[in-house]
């Protein structure tokens, strides 16, 4: 089970994690995936500043997919925290 066991833990992992997928972004300008994998990050931080009990667009949410393809060949420990923190998500804001 993971440790983000609170909405400000999970914000602090996201900050965390964006560095990462910003880096990745940054030498790969071109691929929309990490991108997406942003905004998504950005959207359940807003969600859990905000307070949300559930998110709106919670059937929208595949960056724990996108970072089975996308990251985890170029950066396995990023990979692993975006699956934790997917998880944690589902948890935190049940669905």
């Amino acid at each position: 089970m993971s440790d983000i066991t609170t909405t400000d833990k999970l914000r602090l992992r996201i900050a965390q994690a964006q560095a990462g997928v910003a880096m990745l972004a940054r030498r790969e300008p071109e691929n929309s995936w990490l991108t997406s994998i942003q905004r998504q990050l950005d959207y359940v931080d807003g969600a859990a500043r905000d307070g949300a009990e559930r998110l709106d667009r919670a059937d929208e949410l595949n960056f724990g997919l996108l970072a089975s393809h996308y990251v985890d060949d170029v950066d396995p420990a990023l990979a692993v925290e975006l699956h934790a923190i997917s998880a944690a998500t589902r948890r935190l804001f049940g669905f």
